[in-house]
């Protein structure tokens, strides 16, 4: 009793295997995928712009929160410098400062008060800065007042 596979009845045994076309292999030019080199490439200039990114973003924080607080400094030293004006008193040369609270914040402002070749003007030079931080100063400001 012999038998025979079926898939085997048709063969052509005088031909080389890989000439079957049942026996060739699938044709792989239609697959497109990326190499395991590209892919790496891809996420290390991924990384490096997210990189940049986050840098900017933080600097961006840090440069808002001291514009933040160089306008207020320049309203302290806008607002003392009213007073004075409104005081319609002459001040004396010399130094004074004080602590005022602004926007949840305390500032401190320092005043200077010179003479000028004029007799009749002052020059009065403001600086602001946060009360916590009293070494950097934030706004500086000159401003001249004269006898009333």
């Amino acid at each position: 009793m012999s038998y025979v596979v079926p898939a085997l009845e048709n063969w052509n045994w005088n031909v080389k295997p890989t000439e079957h076309r049942h026996i060739r292999a699938p044709q792989t030019s239609t697959i497109h995928g990326f190499t395991l080199l590209e892919v790496m490439v891809a996420l290390a200039i991924l990384a490096i712009a997210l990189t940049a990114l986050m840098k900017s973003a933080s600097e961006n924080a840090v440069n808002t929160a001291y514009l933040r607080d160089k306008t207020f400094a320049s309203i302290v030293a806008a607002n003392k410098a009213s007073e004075m004006f409104l005081a319609k008193v002459w001040p004396s040369t010399g130094n004074s400062n004080g602590i005022v609270e602004m926007a949840n914040d305390k500032w401190q402002w320092n005043m200077t008060i010179e003479n000028t070749e004029d007799a009749l003007v002052r020059r009065m030079i403001i600086s602001v800065n946060r009360a916590q931080d009293p070494k950097q100063t934030l706004y500086t400001l000159t401003s001249f007042i004269g006898q009333p």
